[in-house]
């Protein structure tokens, strides 16, 4: 495998990133670029941008790392097959080109090695850490996996649905370390997917992020608090690298496993309006409205009832309100009801948020996540449509324009029965 080196000046907004790119011929001929922010500490991070590529804030956080002894090696697996950045666009990565650059991190330095990533390049983390287990090859430097947000499920649930993980994540036993944004779906489940790992014998560290959501590091669009967090960020891995560090490393012998290849299911047709799997009918659900009033789902028999899931901190939920607004308007009279369920939040969020959205059907508060958790909800926004006897009969996760031809031809012979 060749190695060429070419050092390149970055100049991202206002923040000077100095990075060396190596070029990385893999064993299809691929030349991959690697960018790389020297430091003279003894960690290096191998951080695997998610299926969203890469950002000038990303870069600007590898290059905030140096500064606490972490050499960070970012492979850009986008730009060396020209593939566009988007929710499943490195499915199709074969996890050999990861193992090719940990096998040439391992060679080509003394230093602790650390698999960093986010989202649903946790699994290509996972599928490379076990051929290269499979190999043979003494992993005690290779200390662990810190993940921000690790998307290993197969596909993400239907509301109701119980998830289905993929096969690699109860068959590893390489050390992790996950920081779990708390503005975030994956927040509610991510005991779940702890557990997971732990099947196949990781060590797992679990750590949560307060007033932060997915992608907060690398988006372009974030908050203050996600700001002031990207800032602490690179202490908070330093932290994460002790802790795995007190560990033995990786072990040279991979957990067993029934079918390690298995990917992420792309989701097919609509993105909401799918006839719901099975033959279930709605849990109970009784909670209070903002202004303190109960309302019970069983007293609702006879209606029509939209069940929404979401959160104020998730921009495809708060899109989705005024045609959810427009919907009620034009089918209340019909006999359709929306409860709006806000997940996490307290009654002076909710207030503050709700104060200039004129909104008339009722916001329930699920402050503690209990009813998210009976109603298997994984990620946000979740929609369930129940029928007049409350049988699920569509159910999905995704922002959606309600007031639409689609909605509303699909709830047609609902109000008809």
């Amino acid at each position: 495998m060749k190695t060429f080196f070419a050092t390149t000046l970055l100049i991202l907004s206002s923040f000077s990133v100095f990075a060396e790119e190596q070029l990385i011929e893999l064993s299809d001929g691929t030349e991959l670029p690697v960018k790389t922010f020297t430091s003279e500490g003894d960690a290096l991070f191998i951080w695997l941008p998610s299926e969203f590529g890469l950002s000038p804030r990303f870069q600007q956080l590898a290059q905030r790392n140096t500064k606490v002894g972490i050499e960070t090696w970012i492979p850009d697996y986008h730009s060396a097959w020209f593939i566009p950045p988007g929710r499943y666009s490195l499915n199709e990565l074969d996890p050999q080109f990861v193992v090719e650059v940990i096998d040439k991190a391992l060679s080509d330095t003394t230093k602790d090695i650390y698999l960093v990533n986010s989202g649903r390049m946790a699994v290509k983390a996972l599928q490379a850490t076990r051929r290269l287990q499979d190999g043979q090859r003494d992993l005690k430097r290779l200390r662990g996996m810190i993940s921000i947000s690790p998307r290993l499920y197969q596909s993400t649930p239907q509301g109701g649905e119980t998830a289905v993980f993929l096969p690699i994540a109860s068959a590893s036993n390489l050390p992790i370390y996950i920081l779990q944004p708390k503005a975030a779906g994956g927040y509610w489940r991510v005991g779940l997917v702890a557990e997971e790992l732990e099947k196949g014998g990781s060590p797992v560290f679990l750590q949560t992020l307060e007033d932060v959501g997915d992608g907060f590091f690398s988006r372009e669009f974030f908050s203050d608090l996600e700001a002031k967090m990207t800032q602490r960020l690179p202490n908070i891995l330093k932290a994460a690298t002790q802790q795995l560090k007190l560990l033995d490393g990786t072990p040279n012998t991979a957990s067993r496993m029934s079918d390690e290849e298995a990917q992420p299911e792309k989701p097919s047709g609509s993105a909401l309006l799918k006839p719901y799997k099975g033959d279930a009918y709605a849990l109970p659900l009784k909670l209070n409205t903002l202004e303190g009033r109960s309302i019970d789902l069983a007293e609702l028999k006879g209606q029509v009832v939209l069940v929404n899931f979401w959160a104020t901190w998730c921009p495809p939920c708060v899109e989705e309100i005024p045609s959810l607004e427009r919907l009620y308007q034009k089918t209340k009279p019909r006999g359709l009801e929306i409860l709006a369920v806000d997940v996490g939040e307290t009654k002076e969020q909710m207030r503050e948020f709700l104060k200039d959205k004129p909104i008339t059907f009722p916001v329930l508060m699920d402050i503690d996540g209990s009813a998210l958790k009976r109603w298997n909800v994984h990620a946000f926004p979740t929609t369930l449509i129940l029928d007049r006897q409350h049988k699920i009969r569509y159910a999905g996760f995704g922002a959606f324009n309600w007031s639409g031809t689609e909605v509303l031809k699909t709830l047609e012979p609902l109000l008809q029965d």
